[in-house]
């Protein structure tokens, strides 16, 4: 059955398309739910995390005469019961919660990286769909332009040497027909990424053409707000925790033993016991000299990943400056071509080096509308990436 595109609402513009968009895809999609679930799964390490380790519950018998294994009447035969619990020194659970709470947070950073990037990816493809469309009416346009004009050429040059000149205009056609047909590929093949992206069928898209709206300032300033340069600080905080934990293993966790012992023949008794682990082979200054490595390392990442945006950053910037300057000169030759197609336009039918000018200055409009397109589309497309860079909401 064929797909059909369902029409869940008329948007007013490109704004609450996206919305839409972002909406269904924030809804279903598979690697939301499952990050969603990690956050979930981490919110209740943090309450584990806090909970002491169980007591430890010992039964047990002295003296069992293998002849009369199950005789317990004799002198010096004793039964014992005994509960032992782990006493965590040193603020080991204070630093573990500590741990597990930069863990949630830095899921829960990852969550929101993953839904700018699937906000950016929707919007970029968005775009896309824009300027395909942008230019499936431009070539309709000309299809139509190019087919009354040679019409009435031929309605205005009736021999058959007059014919040959309409040739130019044949092949110009055709290539606009193969376009045609790459673009409403390309249109299909963007609803179908976006279908795979939200997890549902794509509403009617209906955008506002042009540049989009860009408020940003002192973007530089703004970056140090990235989630993932944030989510780079947080993993360097979450390795010092590790190295406080590391050090406070030095100071060994105390085990309390509480017991009571039956005897037959003589006075029962009580008992109660500490053991404490001796740190005498040097596992514990290992750990830390390894924490601290770790800890070290990740900090230079921070640097890492803070240059590396930085250059995303300018770059995009940079970008989208170039465009914005490609598409006034693109205007500008759009508009020269314009005043020559139509002072060729009066005489393109009775001459033949005319109209193979007006041809020539057709390519060139066409050409120059589609530059247009291109440059808008990559203008807007570096907007999307620089919001989603400083972890803006578009």
């Amino acid at each position: 059955m064929k797909r059909v595109i369902l029409i869940l609402v008329a948007l007013a513009g490109y704004a609450l398309a996206q919305s839409e968009l972002t909406s269904l895809a924030y809804e279903h999609n598979y690697e939301l739910k499952a990050l969603e679930a990690e956050v979930s799964a981490l919110e209740k390490e943090v309450d584990i995390s806090k909970i002491w380790e169980n007591p430890m519950l010992s039964l047990g018998v002295n003296d069992i005469f293998l002849n009369e294994p199950l005789t317990r009447d004799k002198d010096a035969q004793n039964e014992a019961i005994s509960l032992s619990q782990k006493i965590p020194m040193g603020g080991k659970l204070d630093i573990k919660e500590s741990i597990a709470l930069q863990d949630l947070a830095i899921k829960k950073l990852e969550l929101k990286t993953k839904k700018l990037e699937m906000q950016q990816e929707i919007g970029v493809l968005e775009q896309s769909y824009i300027r395909i469309n942008q230019d499936l009416a431009l070539v309709n346009k000309y299809e139509k332009v190019l087919e009354d004009l040679k019409n009435a050429h031929l309605a205005y040059n009736t021999t058959s040497a007059h014919y040959v000149d309409t040739l130019n205009n044949t092949i110009l056609q055709k290539n606009l027909a193969i376009e045609k047909k790459t673009l409403l590929r390309d249109k299909a093949s963007i609803e179908r990424k976006l279908e795979s992206i939200i997890v549902a069928h794509v509403p009617e898209m209906s955008a506002n053409e042009g540049l989009l709206p860009y408020t940003l300032s002192d973007e530089e300033k703004l970056l140090e707000k990235s989630p993932k340069l944030q989510t780079q600080m947080m993993i360097s905080q979450k390795e010092l925790l590790n190295l406080r934990y590391e050090k406070a293993n030095k100071t060994p966790d105390v085990t309390v033993t509480l017991g009571y012992n039956r005897r037959q023949g003589r006075d029962d008794y009580a008992f109660l016991g500490v053991s404490v682990p001796l740190p005498i082979y040097g596992k514990e200054n290992a750990s830390i000299q390894k924490a601290t490595l770790t800890h070290a390392s990740s900090e230079q990442s921070v640097q890492s990943v803070h240059k590396s945006l930085q250059f995303e950053l300018r770059d995009e910037l940079l970008n989208k400056k170039l465009q914005y300057d490609k598409i006034s000169l693109a205007k500008e030759v759009l508009h020269e071509n314009e005043k020559m197609y139509e002072v060729l336009q009066s005489t393109a039918l009775s001459q033949n080096d005319a109209l193979l000018s007006l041809l020539n200055v057709l390519t060139q409009i066409i050409e120059a509308q589609k530059q247009i397109n291109a440059n808008t589309f990559a203008y807007n497309e570096s907007i999307i990436k620089i919001y989603t860079l400083l972890g803006v909401e578009l």
